[in-house]
């Protein structure tokens, strides 16, 4: 496609942003949900910090199996029936009669996850412009967390509501307005010829991959996302159990957390075309750390400013990564997809479960002494990744 012709956001373009925001509700109306399983279950912050676990590994860790499927054989249907599948797991969710039912729920809405997004995100690749594949993956991955935001705004408003946990059964409409939507423009998502040229691709690619780079970055991810997951997992539970303080004030963070990632995560991926990946995702991590660092220790509207911004900066390297990864793997996009924005995402869950260890042995704010030194790890990882910074001549990706 034509970069100088192409439109800021095609129909297709829009329309898979639009399902990955669908898919990914259940994704931020989780941690809004989780102090009142808490309570309705008697569980410690381990079977809490467990079942976020489950939800990572089935959601997102098993996302390459589906990017190696697809990078072989092109699943359009799997687009609508994911979509379909994740707001039933989600909408059951607060009928569960026990903690193990509700183990084997969160199974079935993350199969849903992991299955849109190898085949989405490889659409979105297909229909951007090489110049402009950084912000493209933005606008892609702000559907992601945009429905993350909104999913924990809708489940907040849902639990305000008579009946409390059982309106969880409200999520099955968007998922299944929007499983027909893709089913409809399927054959625009996923255009005919576009599947036998990416099929015949993938089988003639004989290019190696880097697997010492792609591993660095997989750690990398998996140190972000521990950031990332600690801190929806237990912002809640920090200001509602420890705190004492209103669900509504607690909600309230996490949808700014969520909703200024959102901007992050498109003004990161557009900064990446110009400034290269590797400074974007550098420059994320270094200025997170004093920001996560000081936030225990804030109040007020203070508190509400400060995590919106440790949200953008935070949640800004998330399309850079993935546009990185399908730098590094070109016959490879679906697995790429998969190992970024699935497996070492997913992976956050291990550390969200080690997280809650600590919560119940050391009390909750030590959590956050973890979670304010973890950039500066992310940061070393993160120079060692391929690539040069912007004040570097002739900045572009060396494998």
């Amino acid at each position: 496609m034509n970069a100088k012709n192409e439109p800021f956001i095609s129909k297709s373009l829009a329309i898979l942003a639009f399902g990955h925001m669908v898919t990914d509700l259940s994704q931020g109306a989780l941690p809004i949900l989780l102090p009142f399983l808490q309570t309705k279950f008697q569980l410690s912050y381990t079977q809490i910090g467990f079942l976020v676990l489950i939800q990572n590994l089935t959601s997102s860790v098993i996302q390459p199996i589906f990017g190696y499927i697809t990078d072989k054989i092109t699943l359009p249907w799997l687009l609508p029936a994911s979509i379909l599948l994740s707001g039933l797991g989600m909408s059951i969710m607060g009928l569960a009669p026990s903690y193990t039912a509700l183990l084997f729920i969160v199974i079935i809405g993350g199969l849903g996850v992991a299955g849109f997004h190898p085949q989405a995100s490889r659409s979105a690749n297909v229909v951007s412009s090489t110049s402009s594949k950084g912000r493209s993956m933005g606008i892609f991955s702000v559907g992601g967390n945009l429905g993350m935001a909104v999913g924990s705004i809708f489940m907040t408003f849902l639990l305000s509501l008579p009946g409390l946990t059982s309106n969880t059964l409200y999520f099955i409409i968007p998922a299944a307005g929007t499983a027909l939507l893709f089913w409809i423009y399927l054959d625009k998502l996923v255009p005919q010829e576009e599947r036998h040229r990416l099929a015949a691709a993938s089988h003639t690619s004989a290019q190696p991959l880097p697997y010492s780079l792609v591993l660095l970055l997989v750690v990398f991810i998996f140190v972000r996302s521990t950031i990332h997951t600690g801190l929806t997992t237990y912002i809640p539970l920090y200001y509602i159990n420890y705190l004492n303080g209103s669900t509504a004030f607690a909600s309230y963070l996490l949808a700014i957390f969520l909703l200024s990632g959102v901007v992050g995560t498109y003004i990161g991926g557009s900064m990446s075309d110009r400034f290269g990946r590797k400074t974007v995702i550098v420059v994320s991590m270094l200025v997170s750390l004093p920001l996560i660092a000081i936030f225990p220790f804030t109040s007020g509207w203070i508190t509400l400013v400060l995590i919106a911004v440790i949200g953008f900066v935070l949640i800004s390297s998330f399309a850079t990564t993935v546009v990185l990864a399908q730098e590094m793997m070109p016959g490879h996009v679906g697995m790429a997809s998969g190992l970024t924005i699935g497996f070492s995402i997913g992976l956050g869950g291990v550390g969200a479960t080690v997280l809650g260890y600590v919560a119940d042995s050391f009390g909750i704010p030590s959590i956050f002494a973890i979670l304010s030194l973890l950039p500066l790890v992310g940061a070393g990882l993160a120079t060692l990744l391929p690539g040069k910074f912007f004040w570097q001549k002739n900045s572009r990706l060396i494998l």
